[in-house]
């Protein structure tokens, strides 16, 4: 049986290096046209690579799944024996003859392992990929059954136990960022120009006027060429830093003897904590100390407050109004969920659900042409919308990153390991008047 498995786990690696292939070929395709990182995916190109991902996913679970039972297959041919409870009631040695050993546990194996011994040497950044412990089901029966023996635990006699791992969320939070184009800088310190007002005074000038510039040509020698009239910008410097968000948790070192919890753990909880607090920086930083100016702190910004006689929806159409009278095309909206919630369940007079509709034949969160992103950053009754992107640029010093350490602190006492996320971004609000913060008022019928 064993040969059967491992064959099968040959077959399944042999497609998981084609599918591999078949993934690096596509993300090949990507175009960047600009020179600067911004690649263009069409959507063909991006059901494909999502497509493919799934697969290798897939493929990766069935061979930990039949790795995970090779062991299994091997107990089950082994030769019967004594069982390991009978071994345990025999006694210490001297009586019945017979004496408990004791066998290496899972830990045990893991740390005198080569895997262990090589993610040490590295500084535990190997994490990617699988590191296996080769380990007989029976010996770590012996082990568990000999702990379970003491104080008021039950043995149980038939059926075995199946650890069922940390569930992952299905739905991730929206980003504030994803509404950002990227861009990469290498500099701790971004300056630059903030125009702060602009008068136009363009009109039609004749040819010729008067010797006052005002009064219309007399046709005498006095007379002088039209003089166009001064329009006015203002501008304004500004500074904004590169901030290092981060956060950090203990483990036990245990836990990276189960890498796909590990990598659950580092995905769901550090990475998302470092992007959450990303958008609340955007959102709300105050500018002070090692915070970002936020959009709803930067002067400038426009403001709008919804008509009781408008519904959600189009209290968003008139706020994005204000952005276009200021000569810039919004292409972002963020809300609250559950805000978004009420926006979505806005109907007809036919009892339809307008804004799903919508949505199911473009395929992602729109509204009125603009993304919309609901995340919990934003606070409940209010919106904001503008030109994410032009009015205000993101910038990744340092993408988020996480790494592990057993060096800090007493860990190497505790048995444990730290694990840090964190980030370095930057923000400049370059025309504040391209976005309108928004507070939603209730929809009264008329």
């Amino acid at each position: 049986m064993t040969t059967k498995e491992s064959s099968r786990i040959r077959e399944l690696k042999s497609h998981l290096a084609t599918k591999a292939e078949e993934v690096e070929r596509i993300a090949n395709s990507f175009r960047d046209e600009t020179g600067q990182g911004h690649m263009v995916i069409t959507t063909e190109q991006a059901a494909a690579y999502r497509a493919r991902l799934a697969e290798v996913k897939d493929i990766r679970g069935l061979i930990a799944a039949e790795e995970e039972a090779a062991p299994a297959f091997d107990y089950l041919n082994q030769a019967n024996g004594p069982s390991i409870g009978t071994q345990v009631n025999a006694g210490p040695e001297g009586q019945r003859g017979r004496r408990l050993v004791e066998a290496k546990s899972l830990s045990d194996h893991f740390l005198d392992s080569d895997a262990w011994r090589e993610m040490k040497d590295g500084g535990f950044r190997r994490l990617g990929s699988a590191h296996t412990i080769e380990s007989s089901v029976h010996e770590m029966e012996a082990k568990d059954i000999f702990t379970l023996s003491g104080g008021q635990h039950t043995i149980f006699g038939f059926g075995q136990p199946e650890n069922l791992g940390m569930q992952e969320r299905m739905l991730r939070p929206g980003r504030v960022r994803d509404l950002f184009p990227a861009v990469r800088t290498t500099s701790n310190m971004i300056y630059y120009m903030r125009q702060t007002g602009f008068t136009s005074n363009a009109r039609p000038v004749p040819e010729r006027v008067a010797a006052d510039d005002v009064s219309p040509a007399t046709g005498g020698p006095t007379d002088r060429f039209g003089r166009a009239p001064r329009s006015k910008s203002s501008f304004k410097p500004f500074r904004a830093p590169i901030i290092n968000i981060r956060h950090m948790q203990d483990a036990h070192k245990n836990v990276l003897d189960d890498e796909p919890q590990l990598r659950d753990l580092l995905d769901r909880d550090m990475v998302d904590g470092v992007k959450m607090e990303e958008d609340f920086q955007i959102l709300w930083g105050d500018g002070d100390g090692d915070n970002l100016e936020g959009i709803f702190n930067t002067p400038g910004v426009q403001e709008y407050t919804g008509l009781s006689s408008d519904r959600a929806s189009a209290q968003i159409r008139r706020a994005a109004t204000r952005s276009l009278l200021a000569w810039f095309n919004p292409n972002g909206i963020v809300v609250h969920p559950y805000d978004w919630e009420n926006i979505e369940l806005e109907q007809d007079k036919q009892g339809g659900y307008v804004v799903a509709v919508s949505i199911a034949l473009g395929g992602e969160k729109q509204v009125w042409r603009m993304k919309l992103i609901d995340t919990s950053a934003m606070a409940q009754g209010q919106f904001l919308l503008g030109s994410f992107g032009y009015g205000a640029k993101l910038f990744d010093r340092a993408e988020t990153t996480v790494s592990v350490s057993t060096e800090n602190s007493d860990n190497a006492e505790r048995s444990a390991v730290t694990i840090i996320a964190e980030s370095r971004v930057g923000m400049a609000v370059t025309r504040p008047e391209s976005f309108v913060i928004g507070k939603f008022t209730d929809y009264v019928a008329a």
